[in-house]
C-alpha cells in the first residue's frame, strides 16, 4: 500500500491534470485562480466588515435581494463598526428603516418578517460590528486569527466561534469570510468540496465540520496551502474559472470515479 502522503499528492496532481485537459485552461489560468487569495487588499477593520457582510449574503437568493454591499456604504458609515453602533443606537430596525426610505432595494423589504433577507442582513450588521469593534486595527485581527493555526482542531474552532458571534453567518459562510479575506489557511466545505472529499473516501463523513478538518489535514500532508487545495477541487466541481469569465464542463462524479478507480488500493 502506497504512503498516504504520496497518495494525497498524487490525487492533488490528478486534479491539476484533469482541469488542464480542458480547452482553454492552461497553467497560468489555473495558477491565477488557486492563488487568488494573494489579491486580497484588506487594509482595515472596515474592510473586514465589508468582507464579513459579503459572506453573510453569500447564500442562495440573498445576494439578489440585498444587491452589492458596497452600495450600502453611505448607510453603513463607511463600514466603521463603532460608528454604525453609535449612529443607529444599536437598533437594527433603525438601520432597516433608513435603508428602506433612502435606497432602492434590489429585493422586497418587510420588517415584520423574521425570515426576510433584509431583516437577517440588518441584524448581521450589528452583531458583526459588535464583534469587530473589539479590534482597533487589522494587525490585531491578524494576531487573533493566528492563534487558531496550531492544528485542524484549533483551526475549526474559529469559524465555529464566528458562527456564534455573528447573526446569519453559518459555519460554511464563516469559513468563506476567512479564506476570502486574506487567511488562506482556512477552507470552505461547500457542496463541491464535500462531495469530492467524501466521494473519494478521504472524508468518512460529509458534515461541514469533518470535511473542514480533513481538507486541512490533506493540505498539510502535501505541504499546500488549504486555500489552494480548496480552490483546486472547487474548480473540478464547478468548472467556473470566474477570473477569466470561462466555464468548462467538468463532471464531478466522473472525476470522483476516476480517482476511486486509480487509487482503489490506497484509499
Amino acid at each position: 500500500m502506497t504512503n498516504k502522503v504520496t497518495v494525497h499528492r498524487n490525487i492533488f496532481d490528478e486534479a491539476n491534470k484533469y482541469l488542464l485537459s480542458f480547452d482553454p485552461i492552461d497553467e497560468n489560468m489555473l495558477d491565477k485562480h488557486i492563488n487568488s487569495w494573494k489579491e486580497c487588499k484588506n487594509q482595515s477593520v472596515q474592510d473586514l466588515l465589508l468582507g464579513m457582510l459579503e459572506s453573510v449574503s453569500n447564500k442562495r437568493n440573498m445576494q439578489s435581494t440585498i444587491g452589492p454591499i458596497e452600495e450600502l456604504r453611505p448607510f453603513l458609515e463607511d463600514f466603521s463598526p463603532p460608528q454604525i453602533i453609535e449612529k443607529y443606537d444599536n437598533d437594527w430596525e433603525k438601520l432597516f428603516t433608513t435603508i428602506k426610505n433612502n435606497y432602492e432595494p434590489h429585493g422586497r423589504m418587510t420588517i415584520d418578517n423574521p425570515r426576510s433577507y433584509w431583516v437577517i442582513f440588518c441584524k448581521s450588521v450589528f452583531s458583526a460590528s459588535h464583534f469587530l469593534s473589539r479590534f482597533s486595527n487589522l494587525k490585531e485581527f491578524d494576531n487573533f486569527v493566528s492563534q487558531f493555526y496550531l492544528n485542524e482542531y484549533t483551526r475549526v474552532a474559529l469559524p465555529l466561534l464566528l458562527k456564534e458571534e455573528v447573526f446569519g453567518l453559518g459555519f460554511a459562510l464563516a469559513c468563506d469570510f476567512l479564506k476570502e479575506n486574506g487567511y488562506p489557511k482556512f477552507v470552505k466545505p461547500d457542496v463541491h468540496i464535500k462531495a469530492i472529499f467524501h466521494g473519494i473516501g478521504i472524508s468518512k463523513s460529509n458534515s461541514d465540520y469533518d470535511v473542514f478538518k480533513d481538507v486541512i489535514r490533506f493540505s498539510e500532508d502535501i505541504n499546500e496551502l488549504p486555500y489552494c487545495v480548496d480552490k483546486l477541487f472547487w474548480l473540478v466541481g464547478s468548472g467556473n474559472f470566474y477570473l477569466d469569465d470561462v466555464k468548462i464542463n467538468t463532471n464531478r462524479d466522473e472525476f470522483i470515479e476516476r480517482i476511486k478507480q486509480g487509487f482503489r488500493d490506497d484509499l
